[in-house]
């Protein structure tokens, strides 16, 4: 079995998905600024921080767009990871 550390190939492609999870990072950070403003203007308009319609029809939404290869099944528990993962950011920067 020859060292695999040392394949261009591989390099090549740990690469690729180093960048890919670099742009995962920068959107969902993105997100979570997004998220923390709109949820300064709900304060401020007496709204409900949270809105679970509108959480459920994100996550519909995206599994419609959805072209794989990702199952529909995994875009929900995905989105849920992120949704509960942006809504802590926000309440411990509030806090900070």
């Amino acid at each position: 079995m020859s060292d695999q550390s040392s394949d261009p190939i591989v390099e090549q492609f740990r690469n690729q998905i180093t960048d890919t999870d670099l742009a995962i990072l920068e959107a969902i950070n993105k997100r979570i600024t997004t998220v923390r403003k709109l949820h300064a203007y709900k304060a401020e308009q007496g709204y409900d921080a949270v809105d679970p319609s509108r959480e459920e029809w994100l996550t519909q939404y995206l599994q419609r767009c959805n072209k794989g290869p990702l199952s529909n099944d995994e875009v929900a528990i995905l989105w849920r990871s992120i949704i509960d993962s942006t809504l802590r950011e926000v309440a411990r920067l509030r806090e900070a």
